[in-house]
């Protein structure tokens, strides 16, 4: 039995991803974290839910729990609280689930540190389709090379907080990494005003808020002839949970490192091609 804390366990993810625990067979949740002074704290997860009978209250911090109450960590929640999370796991050498997005490049550190004395999965996007399309991105990027002007476009619910998603960047570490570029060197996020044209291996990012939209992400890869399109579509934050899943039954008791969804599917071999 796998026993899990959720961060941010009152949130629209969190609380997905902690019902989907309950429901599991061989995962089991212990635990659950929103911010101090949050009108949630202290009550039991059911009751902050409208339903259900499980017996687990939301705690006010990480500091509630102990290194024999729990196996997993899985945070869905803020950068800062990640940060916690990447403590408390590498102080215990539990496992680690990152599902926030828009760390700094200084909190991604803290979290780098954390998978050198614990397992750790970051993944800003924990949909298993997503995540075949990291894949097959690098594949079709190393396959078409240079040639191909590419463009990236998420759209998301007008809440987001931040922009462009942390899918988008993945995205944008891929091509970069499969072009032999460091991550994030050739992009350019969003376009106004007078141009001289396209940067020699630009990677063009638009960000795009409306509605409820759970997300949809679309890279194209244009040259002067054809143009190929790559589309994933979250029609359910379901498939975030379903991957998340996954992630669990992954890095519990695994050797301490930095794992990302391609290690959980099995697609490592994916990654850089």
């Amino acid at each position: 039995m796998v026993r899990v804390v959720v961060s941010g366990i009152c949130g629209r993810m969190g609380t997905l991803v902690a019902r989907s625990v309950v429901a599991e067979d061989g995962l089991r949740l212990v635990g659950g974290v929103e911010q101090p002074g949050h009108d949630q704290v202290g009550r039991r997860v059911c009751e902050a839910w409208g339903d259900g009978a499980t017996d687990v209250r939301v705690a006010p911090g990480l500091d509630d729990f102990g290194k024999s109450d729990f196996d997993v960590i899985v945070d869905f929640s803020t950068p800062a609280q990640t940060v916690r999370c990447a403590e408390v796991a590498s102080r215990f050498g539990k496992g680690l689930v990152v599902g926030t997005t828009g760390l700094t490049d200084l909190q991604m550190a803290i979290v780098h540190e954390a998978a050198q004395a614990s397992p750790v999965v970051v993944a800003p996007n924990t949909s298993i389709a997503m995540n075949l399309m990291f894949g097959l991105v690098g594949r079709a990027t190393s396959i078409l090379g240079r040639d191909y002007d590419v463009e990236i476009v998420e759209v998301h619910h007008r809440n987001k907080k931040d922009a462009p998603s942390g899918t988008a960047r993945q995205l944008v570490s891929t091509v970069s990494e499969a072009r032999g570029a460091g991550p994030g060197q050739t992009a350019s996020y969003g376009r106004s005003g007078l141009s001289s044209g396209r940067a020699e291996g630009e990677i063009g990012v638009h960000s795009l808020r409306a509605g409820a939209i759970v997300g949809r992400h679309e890279i194209s890869f244009t040259s002067e002839v054809e143009e190929l399109k790559l589309v994933h579509e979250a029609h359910s934050r379901e498939a975030f949970a379903l991957g998340a899943l996954r992630a669990i039954r992954y890095v519990h008791g695994r050797e301490p490192g930095l794992y990302d969804m391609l290690d959980v599917l099995g697609l490592a071999e994916e990654r850089g091609t």
